[in-house]
């Protein structure tokens, strides 16, 4: 199959309706559905993965020497299991350009997992990084990985789906491509990283523009009224929006 043509994004399976979920459930969200049609998708759900099964005693993310991952009930530890199974999906991945997570999840979540300090559910110390996230950040530094959540804020939004289709175009016709047709855009998120990727226009450089995070504060610091601006203004949304215009409009 090739991936020339469109972005290949990793999915959370209960995202796009598949019940792979502790209570046999889905989580099936409508961004993700419409995003599907414009991408190709891989699916995951790494609990299943893991032998895990559908119903399952709900697992958690407790932080001692690290983050591990316990099952409430029974206290068994699938930490390695979890880790094994995330280093090898992520490095089978011969081409990909962004994660699309679900999010609270001990597995998958950006940000929003319930963390513990201690194996009884107790001490609890916030919402943190679901393991098979953290192993999608480490592997895949910079790329655009998000979740459902995350993704409610229209700057993250723009901010996700404009990094998928600068790294999709960047892969498929080439850096240079990127350089030339995109500079205003790159400029907009990091100008000092911009000035290195215009000496060495190539992937290494292009993902150290996106070190940063895309805020309201941000954009309105390059222009005023920014999200009005994609909305309503064809000019500014021609200039400034590289990916199909529905998934945001």
């Amino acid at each position: 199959m090739s991936f020339s043509d469109k972005p290949v994004v990793v999915f959370s399976s209960c995202l796009l309706g598949e019940k792979v979920r502790y209570d046999g459930s889905s989580s099936e969200d409508q961004f993700a559905l419409k995003l599907k049609d414009f991408v190709y998708p891989i699916k995951v759900c790494p609990e299943v993965e893991i032998g895990l099964g559908v119903p399952r005693k709900k697992i958690f993310l407790l932080k001692i020497n690290g983050y591990r991952v316990v099952q409430e009930e029974t206290k068994a530890d699938f930490t390695s299991d979890l880790n094994r199974f995330s280093k090898n999906f992520l490095k089978s991945l011969k081409t990909v350009d962004g994660f699309f997570l679900k999010s609270k999840s001990p597995s998958c979540g950006v940000s929003g997992a319930k963390t513990y300090k201690n194996p009884d559910r107790t001490g609890y110390i916030g919402r943190k990084t679901g393991l098979f996230a953290l192993n999608v950040k480490r592997y895949f530094p910079y790329y655009p990985v998000e979740d459902e959540i995350r993704l409610k804020d229209f700057y993250r939004k723009y901010y996700f789906l404009t990094r998928l289709y600068i790294l999709f175009y960047g892969r498929s016709k080439g850096y240079g491509f990127v350089l030339k047709n995109y500079p205003h855009i790159l400029k907009l998120f990091n100008r000092s990283r911009f000035a290195d990727f215009e000496k060495k226009p190539d992937k290494k450089n292009l993902l150290k523009i996106f070190n940063s995070p895309f805020t309201q504060k941000v954009a309105e610091k390059k222009a005023r009224n920014f999200r009005e601006k994609i909305l309503n203004d064809p000019d500014f949304r021609k200039s400034y929006v590289l990916f199909p215009y529905q998934l945001i409009g």
